[in-house]
């Protein structure tokens, strides 16, 4: 193995040249036990020098070696060409989704569960409800994926220690629940809803890579300071000569995921702390600053940027659902506890509590970001796409006595 110095500048050349290359550190079989070995294998990869690490092959031929380089492979794939139309691209093109096998149609019978919106909830609902043979439908306006769809690399997932994109994810899950059974109306947008107009629950389950490599030697801004920024930055700084991100609060520590905070700081992604976009302007032909204000100071400053990105979030879509739903003041929707808190008993009908992701509206349930105190983390709303069938069961059950 080379020595950590010797590593670094050996990668860090390999990236200047080839910003979409793979890059794996190859170590002996066992040696992730070494301390020596784990400090070379994370430092590397906290600094973006590597992807991942390879383990030396032992015999011949050896699969996983084989594995690890084909999955290199597909990644660099992606990145360079393009993935091959597929589920996670359509965007309200039923034309698209039908040449590409995906159904737009709606089914002729009643279903258990409807789930609007294919974000990671959304998926893991209709692949755990499914599953569990009940008789689901997807339904899905835009993009397979949701938000969590166009992030370039989600590392925190259990059970993947090199990471995948988030269009991976989102192929990956509409194959599982699609093999399992459930229906998907694709380039379909709910519009409204009432009490009592179906006869089963109805699950509420709620978008830069493709701009990165024309950041090439461009000073770049990103706004944010949640995962997605965190993401989008990490993504732009391997192309752009310099990635800013541009935070409200003195920190990120309460809005990202500490692993990405350190792997901004290693790369070299600057932090813009308790400033505001104020201002921006160009030569006629693009942009070429923009205007910060300190928000402590009030003191304003020009800075060159050549591009800006903006990932603050995005707003609930909640107003096709049922008056009886109840949502806050930016239309996120109360479930469980907040329910009888913000509405007291006249918001629930029943003498038993609502169950934990139960709006308002029995029968009615939300998981993912659509839900007023979410974590706003994949791992969370899949956890609770999963999780909400149970309850979805038990309101089943009601309605079969």
């Amino acid at each position: 193995m080379l020595t950590d110095a010797a590593a670094r500048d050996f990668f860090s050349e390999a990236r200047a040249l080839y910003p979409d290359v793979r890059r794996g550190l190859v170590i002996e079989w066992a040696s992730w036990e070494q301390r020596e070995t784990a400090d070379a294998v994370l430092g590397l990869m906290s600094t973006n020098h590597i992807d991942y690490h390879v383990v030396r092959p032992r015999t011949s031929p050896d699969e996983y070696f084989h594995r690890g380089i084909a999955e290199f492979l597909l990644d660099w794939q992606r990145a360079t060409r393009g993935a091959t139309v597929d589920p996670t691209t359509f965007r309200g093109d039923a034309t698209v989704a039908r040449a590409n096998g995906v159904s737009t149609e709606l089914p002729d019978t009643a279903v258990d569960l409807a789930v609007v919106g294919a974000g990671p909830g959304g998926l893991a609902a209709a692949a755990a409800a499914a599953s569990e043979d009940l008789q689901t439908l997807l339904i899905e306006q835009s993009s397979i994926g949701g938000q969590a769809g166009w992030s370039s690399l989600i590392r925190n997932y259990l059970g993947f220690s090199r990471g995948f994109s988030g269009a991976e994810l989102a192929k990956r899950s509409y194959q599982q629940a699609w093999i399992f059974g459930a229906h998907f109306a694709a380039s379909r947008a709910v519009t409204g809803a009432r009490a009592g107009a179906v006869p089963r629950p109805v699950g509420v389950l709620r978008r830069l890579a493709s701009e990165a490599r024309g950041q090439t030697g461009r000073v770049v801004f990103v706004v944010g300071g949640g995962n997605s920024a965190g993401q989008a930055a990490l993504h732009l700084a391997r192309y752009a000569a310099s990635v800013s991100l541009i935070v409200r609060g003195s920190s990120l520590a309460e809005s990202m995921s500490q692993y990405l905070v350190g792997e901004l700081a290693a790369t070299g992604v600057g932090i813009v702390a308790e400033a505001r976009v104020v201002g921006a302007g160009g030569d006629g032909e693009g942009l070429d600053h923009i205007v910060l204000r300190d928000r402590v100071t009030g003191v304003e400053s020009t800075v060159r940027c050549d591009a800006l990105f903006v990932t603050i979030g995005a707003a609930p879509h909640t107003d096709w659902a049922a008056p009886e739903v109840m949502r806050d003041r930016w239309g996120y929707l109360l479930t469980g506890g907040d329910v009888l808190t913000e509405g007291g008993r006249r918001a629930w009908p029943h003498d038993r509590p609502p169950a934990a992701l139960e709006t308002s509206l029995p029968g009615v349930f939300a998981v993912g970001d659509v839900r007023r105190g979410s974590i706003k983390r994949v791992a969370a709303a899949a956890g609770e796409g999963a999780v909400v069938v149970s309850s979805v069961h038990a309101f089943l059950a009601t309605r079969a006595r």
